[in-house]
């Protein structure tokens, strides 16, 4: 594991803790350790993004670029958020978007529309269901392939669930 790794994580879970307290901080860092594990398992293609400066945010790039892939940011009043980010060499098509519109809607209170980010809530991700259909989704946009043959965004998400 990176020797940073450590303190970023302690550094997100500080900033979790600001606003959030008991078990609910638990479940919020069970997401943050869900995705870091997700991420730490696939050292050929991403890697830790060196720290900003701000200890409520971490995130991961693509090994060889400084493209970030995804980032997670506490932000005061709100919580945590996963921001997954569309590779930077090829952009992402209508189909493989609309596809990851439709994965995080599903599983998020927060509606996103055509032109906002790509974005959802630790809260929500505290669902089993969720964190598995947006990490599945995660593996299809690392991959390149938006999407896997056959199954539409709400058939995988029937089917994690």
């Amino acid at each position: 594991m990176n020797p940073t790794l450590p303190a970023a994580r302690q550094a997100f879970v500080a900033a979790i803790s600001r606003d959030t307290s008991g078990t609910e901080v638990t479940r919020l860092v069970a997401v943050l350790d869900a995705l870091i594990a997700w991420s730490v398992a696939r050292p050929a293609l991403l890697t830790l993004r060196a720290a900003e400066g701000r200890g409520d945010v971490i995130g991961f790039e693509r090994v060889g670029s400084q493209a970030v892939f995804w980032s997670a940011q506490v932000t005061r009043g709100v919580g945590p958020k996963l921001e997954i980010r569309a590779p930077t060499a090829r952009p992402l098509t209508a189909e493989e978007r609309a596809s990851a519109l439709e994965t995080l809607n599903a599983h998020s209170r927060e509606v996103l529309v055509e032109g906002d980010r790509l974005r959802i809530g630790f809260g929500a991700l505290k669902n089993a269901a969720a964190l598995s259909a947006v990490l599945a989704l995660m593996d299809r946009l690392l991959s390149g392939s938006g999407q896997t043959a056959g199954a539409s965004p709400s058939e995988e998400a029937a089917a994690s669930s």
